[in-house]
């Protein structure tokens, strides 16, 4: 079976749902027919690579000349900017948007409500919360409350020009600032001034030095 009569398929078997997924890269430049394959929901730019295994939603986008690795995740309203890479593994849980020129790494969680800068780099394992709480039932403040149990997703903000090292943590609701670094291990709990230097290690918080 080649390529395009798998993409037939696939179509076929989404019908009706939200997703549509790619199980193989094609060999061939032919990136109008590529693009194509999910013209009606997924605009994709010009020269834009999808490696194998993503699931990919409705309503994403993404920039010119970026790459999202293999069996990655991007749900509803991902937006990736161009030159921008988001790493194998990785998942984007929808309602975020990632800039120009900026990496995510691999197996890294961007939770609902993350606005990553432009020229960031994010090294593996990377994970931000949005609710200060769990419950039986958060919902995403996009699609209003429902039930007792309704926890507003608190925003996290990545400004341009910041480096994250490998497993690191954020709890909901924080900024961190232009031009900062952030060492491996950080358990970030408060705000980050722009151009720190946060020190971490492990089963620590990070502080600034």
């Amino acid at each position: 079976m080649d390529f395009k009569e798998l993409v037939e398929q696939n179509q076929e078997k989404a019908s009706g749902r939200v997703w549509k997924t790619v199980s193989q890269v094609p060999d061939t430049d032919d990136n109008e027919f590529y693009s194509n394959i999910w013209k009606d929901n997924l605009p994709l730019a010009k020269d834009v690579k999808i490696e194998p295994g993503c699931v990919i939603y409705e309503h994403v986008k993404i920039g010119e000349a970026s790459i999202v690795g293999a069996n990655a995740v991007l749900r509803p309203y991902t937006q990736i900017g161009h030159h921008s890479i988001f790493g194998t593994l990785s998942c984007s849980e929808g309602h975020n948007d990632i800039g120009n020129y900026t990496t995510i790494h691999a197996q890294c969680h961007i939770t609902q409500g993350v606005h990553i800068g432009n020229n960031c780099f994010i090294a593996p394992f990377f994970i931000a919360s949005n609710t200060p709480s769990i419950t039986p039932n958060t919902l995403n403040d996009h699609f209003g409350t429902d039930g007792p149990h309704y926890v507003k997703i608190k925003h996290t903000y990545i400004e341009d020009n910041v480096r994250i090292g490998i497993n690191v943590h954020m709890i909901p609701g924080l900024r961190i600032g232009h031009h900062a670094l952030i060492d491996q291990d950080c358990l970030i709990t408060k705000d980050v001034s722009p151009w720190s230097h946060i020190r971490g290690g492990k089963d620590h918080i990070g502080r600034q030095i």
